[in-house]
């Protein structure tokens, strides 16, 4: 992002204008004391430079307020009055708080010096009386400069820094800040879908809280191990994402090796069991869809979240090998012999399977109360019926696979209560498991809509 970008509709202020934004504020501040007689915070920005209202700096107040708001809050100090405003010359809000004074201040000094965003507000306190209590009478020296850790009136003073660095860099933090924070938030609802889906019990064929399933090589706790792995990929593909600056279909390549230092740490923690290699891919092509869409600043939808996902992924080859000195895949095996694309093509086509079966599936039974366990189980048997999954085919044949799926849709449409769903993936899961049989395809199609789930609801 440009300077231009940053700042893109806000105008310059000149000190006359800070001088008088400041009379004004003195003037709310009295007006304030007079009705309620009570001790105030003033909450106010130091956005440094010649830009002091913008979009990243109106963000940052946003969480300022909130970060004041809680402090006080979690600490039972009622809030009798609060207001606020924007203006040219920066964001400001206005706290009475019947509360001692000396304890607010030093609440108020904690946020400045502890907040991540603490150098850029102003926390001033005033006792009822009018009088402002000083950071210095509390212990605090000087505040330094933002940009190079110099006492800051020595900075002003010299004018070491011009006004359009001092912006810059400002907003420049503050993107970084904020590109964190979401990518942060987005890596640990990546991570809870990979937990979720692995303590649905029971699950056909498939690791669960009960037992491994056809599996021989690995357990509960071998993909608990694995999610973990896996934290700084979900957060360093989405942050990357977020701030990449060409067309989606430009992406996949950015983020290539990214995903291929996942698959080793994953290989790394687990003792070189593929637990996750499938959603290295599709999850993290979700992750990358979610950093992408961020910047364009639209509301998030499950439809513009999967179109994305396509847009991303439509110049991956079906079954392209990540590492041609490294042995064919059963997915690559079975695209050579059926022209099933498995999760590539899943993937490349917005997730159909998880937008038009499981996704619905599991909302409408979590609006109808039921667990997210019992409706994740269900997710997965209406995926089971419907995903031409590759490891099943690979572990049986095309028309075993076939047969149970017209099994399961035979299965799903016959008018069963929640219990009856549970006792027909636990019947399932021992004749899968007799046959060694495994739907991992399907597996991770589940965490998929776990994630879209988390995201419709907290993002």
């Amino acid at each position: 992002m440009t300077g231009t970008d940053f700042f893109a509709g806000a105008e310059p202020v000149e000190l006359a204008e800070m001088l008088d934004a400041r009379e004004r504020r003195v003037r709310t501040q009295r007006e304030l004391l007079q009705k309620y007689r009570m001790p105030i915070i003033c909450f106010t920005m130091n956005i440094p430079g010649q830009y002091k209202t913008y979009p990243l700096a109106r963000q940052a107040f946003g969480e300022g307020r909130q970060a004041v708001e809680s402090a006080l809050r979690n600490r039972g100090i009622p809030i009798a009055c609060t207001t606020g405003s924007a203006e040219k010359t920066g964001c400001q809000a206005f706290y009475c708080v019947d509360h001692p004074p000396e304890r607010l201040k030093g609440l108020m000094m904690s946020l400045e010096e502890h907040h991540p965003l603490g150098r850029l507000f102003d926390l001033d306190v005033y006792d009822a009386g009018g009088e402002a209590l000083h950071g210095k009478q509390h212990g605090r020296g000087e505040r330094a400069c933002f940009i190079c850790g110099k006492p800051v009136w020595e900075c002003s003073r010299s004018r070491a820094h011009s006004a359009e660095t001092l912006s810059l860099f400002t907003a420049r933090y503050l993107q970084d800040y904020f590109a964190d924070q979401y990518a942060g938030r987005i890596g640990q609802l990546a991570v809870r879908a990979l937990l979720y889906e692995v303590s649905v019990t029971p699950k056909p064929g498939l690791v669960d809280r009960c037992n491994s399933g056809s599996h021989d090589d690995m357990d509960f706790f071998t993909f608990v191990d694995s999610s973990c792995a896996l934290i700084p990929y979900f957060r360093d593909i989405t942050r990357a994402s977020l701030l990449f600056r060409g067309e989606p279909e430009q992406l996949l390549d950015t983020l290539r090796p990214l995903g291929v230092l996942a698959e080793e740490a994953m290989l790394a923690q687990t003792g070189g069991v593929n637990t996750h290699k499938g959603l290295i891919y599709s999850l993290g092509i979700l992750c990358a869809a979610l950093g992408y869409l961020r910047q364009t600043g639209e509301e998030l939808s499950p439809e513009l979240v999967f179109d994305m996902c396509a847009r991303i992924a439509a110049v991956a080859p079906a079954a392209a090998p990540d590492n041609p000195h490294q042995p064919q895949t059963n997915g690559q095996r079975v695209f050579e012999a059926h022209c099933i694309s498995g999760i590539r093509g899943e993937v490349a086509r917005g997730f159909p399977h998880v937008r038009e079966h499981s996704l619905p599936v599991m909302e409408k039974l979590v609006q109808q109360g039921f667990s997210l366990n019992d409706a994740g189980a269900v997710a997965l048997l209406h995926l089971i019926a419907n995903v031409d999954d590759t490891n099943m085919i690979h572990r049986s044949n095309l028309d075993r696979a076939r047969q149970i799926q017209a099994e399961m849709r035979s299965g799903l449409a016959e008018d069963r209560d929640m219990a009856g769903f549970i006792e027909l993936a636990g019947l399932l899961d021992a004749e899968f498991i007799a046959e060694h049989l495994s739907p991992g395809g399907s597996a991770d199609l589940l965490a998929v809509t776990f994630m879209m789930h988390f995201i419709t609801v907290i993002v």
